[in-house]
């Protein structure tokens, strides 16, 4: 997909909107990232599908997971990690802030076509910290082809 310089800036702005109400809820962005995955599956996963998922290793996915157990955030169950309750409402609490974060910060911005747009997706509903995060981790099709 095709950004250009102030969709690419937009983006970044929003993505450190979103950290920062990260980690006013106590958590590292790497953390979060964790919590948002094991949360959204009721089953959990092995460190061994986390770090393949993340792209990285089990030991610096263990730490993380060491971290958020010890918070109470998640739990082992079998082989697998689970979050917790405490740890589903958490996520959900900072969805819902990074949310409103984001749209608040888009608002107090000048209206270009390109902010213009974000609000109106993100008034409807269609722009959220999910949609972010996909469009953060998404490789650009530039990059891929160099």
């Amino acid at each position: 997909m095709y950004r250009d310089e102030d969709d690419l800036q937009l983006l970044t702005e929003l993505a450190g909107v979103l950290d920062q109400v990260v980690i006013e809820a106590g958590l590292s962005s790497g953390s979060y990232l964790l919590l948002r995955e094991l949360a959204a599956d009721p089953d959990g996963r092995s460190l061994a599908q986390l770090a393949e998922l993340f792209g990285t290793d089990t030991d610096e996915i263990a730490s993380a997971a060491g971290s958020l157990t010890t918070a109470g955030i998640t739990a082992v169950e079998g082989s697998n990690m689970v979050a917790t309750g405490v740890g589903r409402q958490l996520a959900q609490q900072i969805e819902g802030d990074g949310n409103v974060a984001m749209r608040e910060y888009v608002l107090e911005r000048p209206h270009t076509a390109t902010v213009y747009g974000l609000v109106a997706s993100m008034q409807a509903g269609r722009f959220t910290v999910t949609d972010l995060l996909e469009f953060l981790m998404e490789p650009d099709e530039d990059d891929a082809e160099d």
